[in-house]
């Protein structure tokens, strides 16, 4: 069954939604109940269409620590989900599952089962399916730091357009800055529901007329958090074809953002080098090289990767 037709209606984003909604159920496991649906041709609402005690007999692919949770889940929490998708898309928040042609391949490829099954976008969601680069670094950066994170956002743009960051002050905000104005667009992945987080006027415009799009894997009237603002680093360097880091510190997002990177072995770009330890600095080339190694790219072969990824390798 392709995944790509697998879900199309509200019913199966709920129920997906209800049983992450359940203690016990993470990224990976969520991830493995998905395959093992598609595999076995169940939908996730029957999953939850059962008598408690007979879980194990009607799905016998499921290990027991997953029939355990189904098996005690609690109604509620499927009228709560549905509460959720509800206003998402009242307020014109799309849910993607990893179910949908609308997820994107760069996290299922880069993330694996770490993956969130579901994010919510608002906004341009076309600009997921494109290649971009990546731009974080630090909240408060220096004079030549900012001057740095719009050269590297131009330098994107020109080649491939659109620019992901995580709307954070400072190195975060220069680069959407300059992605807008240099005629491009902008990925914003943030750590709070899309409801509770507000749009700059500045990029207002960009937004109306499809340059921006604002994602995020916490509910939509979720507030800011700081579990969420170091899990979506992960997001940022997963959506991207080349990260750039500006002024990172020992500790914290940008960092980790590029440690992200290199585990998912994106060329990675830094300013300043001697700020990484000696084992970091190995690993990545300085921002300097980006414009000559972002134009070497091949970025028709990217393409054609992102879109030939199988089944098998996304599940």
């Amino acid at each position: 069954m392709s995944i790509s037709v697998y879900n199309r209606n509200s019913e199966e984003t709920i129920a997906l939604l209800a049983i992450q909604l359940m203690p016990g159920v993470g990224y990976k496991r969520m991830n493995r109940l998905v395959a093992g649906a598609v595999r076995h041709g169940c939908t996730l609402l029957s999953l939850l269409d059962h008598e408690g005690a007979d879980i194990q007999r009607r799905f016998p692919w499921l290990d027991a620590g997953a029939a355990s949770i189904l098996a005690n889940h609690n109604p509620r929490r499927r009228e709560i989900a549905e509460a959720h998708i509800r206003n998402a898309r009242r307020h014109d928040i799309l849910p993607i599952t990893l179910l949908d042609s609308a997820y994107p391949e760069t996290f299922r490829h880069s993330l694996g089962e770490s993956a969130p099954p579901l994010v919510f976008a608002r906004g341009n969601i076309e600009l997921l399916h494109l290649c971009s680069g990546a731009v974080a670094g630090t909240r408060a950066p220096s004079p030549r730091g900012v001057t740095a994170a719009r050269k590297a956002a131009e330098c994107i743009v020109e080649h491939v357009r659109v620019v992901t960051s995580g709307g954070a002050f400072g190195v975060d905000w220069a680069a959407h800055d300059a992605a807008i104005e240099a005629g491009g667009a902008t990925i914003i992945i943030l750590p709070q529901g899309l409801l509770t987080y507000r749009l700059p006027s500045k990029w207002r415009h960009a937004y109306d007329t499809g340059n921006v799009l604002l994602l995020s894997e916490s509910l939509p009237d979720a507030p800011w958090q700081t579990h969420a603002a170091v899990a979506r680093n992960a997001l940022i360097s997963a959506q991207a074809q080349v990260v750039c880091v500006i002024e990172p510190r020992k500790q914290g997002g940008s960092i980790l953002t590029l440690r992200h990177a290199l585990r998912q072995r994106k060329p990675a770009f830094v300013t300043p080098c001697t700020a990484l330890a000696t084992e970091l600095r190995a690993q990545v080339a300085p921002l300097s090289h980006l414009g000559r190694a972002i134009a070497s790219l091949d970025w028709q072969a990217v393409r054609q990767r992102r879109r030939h990824v199988v089944q098998d390798e996304l599940l």
